[in-house]
Order: structure tokens, then sequence, then C-alpha cells
């Protein structure tokens, strides 16, 4: 009880703060609010879009110096979130009037005129703003019902090295680094595009992470520079709420946002990969519980330095979805999924000899 009381009041706190901070700066000129749209993701029938509403600078501070680089991510994570703001979103040219949520979210499910499979414009317009004025324009993935095949990825030290088994690492990466010195995991891309190369119906890649939406746009960037494949990114809000103080658990997370992701392309085998040194492996055997005529395979990526016993947990979930039917395999690099990849038909040779270059 005094625990629930104290999270009540954090939130409080936080949003008082909040709307005081967004009147201020709403009126000051070089501020202005706008929307962040999220990549959507639907069929052809309907999509879940999602963005965000925040008071920001117009035009931010690009010095390229260790003292930009940490205010940038300092402000990442202090964003200022308008609640209560109308925001029309429109798709195929269909309209829909939506309202942001308490921390400012946007979030619905939308019927669609049966799109094409592939990328699609979605235009978020400010319910106050001049109607001739440009709307912020945010991308929709359709995934057709020819699709085979989707991945799931994590994206922590799975496509991006954070270093997150050594804390003073990733608090360097996250603090320090500047976005464009950021490095992928080597061979990543690499996989992940083989894999969806040959999928006339648009397979979705979903990049699925407990990190906090505000590094949206950061993690946007990082993969178009990598050259991973486009998808929608799902991540997590951090702060205090009804359900908890910081943030949602992350197995049950990722748990429930991967079968969500089940459940709305249903025609879809996956591929669930991640790392060993966080909570892949419980997410993914949680998954593979619930479906394991669904998973294709496993791939958890060995991240040292992992602890004994840490290794000793996976190896174990990793027997017991082997006991489902679902290869699960511990892997040292991208070559050595690709190769089980090609096992199951998912990859011919030339494919794994161009992860081997990019390796």
């Amino acid at each position: 009880m005094a625990r629930n009381r104290w999270v009540a009041f954090l939130m409080r706190t936080e949003r008082a703060l909040e709307h005081r901070v967004a009147k201020v700066l709403r009126d000051r000129r070089r501020w202005q609010v706008t929307v962040v749209p999220y990549v959507a993701h639907g069929t052809s029938t309907r999509c879940h879009v999602r963005g965000r509403v925040l008071v920001r600078r117009r035009e931010p501070s690009q010095r390229a110096s260790p003292l930009g680089t940490l205010l940038l991510a300092v402000s990442r994570y202090a964003s200022v979130e308008v609640p209560d703001e109308r925001v029309v979103v429109e798709v195929a040219d269909r309209s829909y009037a939506l309202v942001s949520g308490p921390e400012g979210y946007l979030e619905a499910t939308v019927e669609l005129p049966g799109l094409s499979p592939g990328w699609h414009p979605v235009y978020y317009r400010l319910g106050g703003s001049d109607p001739v004025a440009s709307p912020v324009t945010g991308q929709l993935l359709v995934v057709g019902p020819d699709a085979r095949l989707g991945i799931v990825s994590d994206l922590d030290d799975t496509v991006i090295q954070t270093g997150l088994t050594r804390l003073v690492d990733a608090l360097r990466t996250t603090l320090l680094v500047a976005d464009a010195n950021r490095v992928a995991v080597r061979g990543a891309a690499d996989l992940y595009r083989e894999l969806v190369a040959d999928d006339d119906g648009r397979a979705p890649v979903c990049y699925v992470s407990a990190g906090a939406w505000n590094l949206h746009a950061m993690l946007v960037g990082f993969l178009e520079r990598g050259g991973f494949p486009a998808g929608p990114l799902l991540l997590t809000d951090w702060g205090p709420t009804a359900q908890w103080a910081f943030r949602e658990d992350s197995v049950a997370f990722k748990t429930r946002t991967i079968l969500a992701l089940f459940t709305e392309h249903a025609h879809l085998s996956w591929l669930l990969v991640g790392d060993s040194g966080q909570d892949d492996a419980e997410t993914y055997a949680a998954v593979a519980r619930a479906h394991p005529h669904r998973v294709r395979a496993v791939y958890i990526r060995d991240v040292p330095p992992t602890s004994n016993r840490r290794t000793a947990l996976v190896n174990e979930l990793a027997a017991e979805v082997r006991s489902l039917g679902v290869p699960m395999l511990l892997i040292r690099d991208s070559v050595e999924a690709a190769e089980h990849a090609r096992s199951l038909g998912l990859l011919d040779a030339d494919a794994v000899r161009r992860v081997r270059l990019g390796r």
C-alpha cells in the first residue's frame, strides 16, 4: 500500500511539472508543439498508428562535441509531453481524430481500404494548426498476405553494440557516444536483409526492446545508417504509472508485445533473435511455449562477459525450447545463425556467403 501511494505521488508530481513546463515553453518562439511519429504497422485492412506530442526546440542544438552529445542524450529523456492535444491522422486518404494521453502518447487501431503490401505515408497534423501547414510525415508498413516469415529482434547488443553486461560501457555509449559513431553488431544487418530479401509480401522485421520511446528517432536513424531493414520499433514508456514506478517488467512487456504480433499476423512464422546478456532467452522461451509451431528458430547471441549462472540458465531454457520442437541456439556470430537458417530452407548458399563477407 505504501508503495502504491509513493508511485501515485511520483505520477502526480511528474505530470504537474510537465504540464507547467509545457505551458511555459509552448508560448516561447524558440519552442513548438509537434508530433513525433512512430513507425506504424498492420495489414491491408487495419493498422496500428503511434506517436507522441511533445514541446521541442524549433532548431535543436547540433554541437558536435562531448558536451553536445551529453546534452542531447539528457534532453531525449527529459522530454516535455503535451497531453489532451487533438491530432488528425491521415492514412490512405482517410482521416482520424485522436487525442494525446497523459504522457503525450497517441495510439489507435484504424481501418484501411485494402492497401497494397509495402510502405505507405502517414500524416499527422495538430488539430488546431493551420490547415495548409505541412503535416508531419510518418511511415506505415503493410504486411502482405503472401509474406511467410517475420523477424523479431532485440536492439541492445543484438543489433547495436551497447555493452549492457558492462554498466560503465553502457552508460558511456548511451551518454557520450554521438549517434553517428554508434556501432552495429557485425553481420546483423546482412543477416536480416538476406532473410527477408526474397519475400515479396514485405516480411516485417520488428524491433522489440524495453528501451524508452524517447530513443525512437535515434534508433530509426541508426538502423538506416547501418543498412538494417526498416520496420516497426516497439518500445516502452519509462516513468511512474499506476502499474509500476519505473517501467513495465521487461519480460512481461516483450512477451506481451510479441504475442500481439503473432495474433496480428497469424499467417507468419517467426525467427526470434536476441542476446544472452539480458532477458531475451526468458522472453523467447515464453513465446515458444505459447506458439511452438509458429517459431522457426530462436537465435541468442553469446555476449560476454556472461556469468556461469546466466550461461547455465540460458542453456536450460534452450533445452526446454528444443524439447518443444523449436531450435534454440546460443550463437557466436551472424554466420552461425545464417548457416542454421540455411538448414531450415530460409537461406541459400549464396546468401550465407554474403553474410560471411559482411561478418
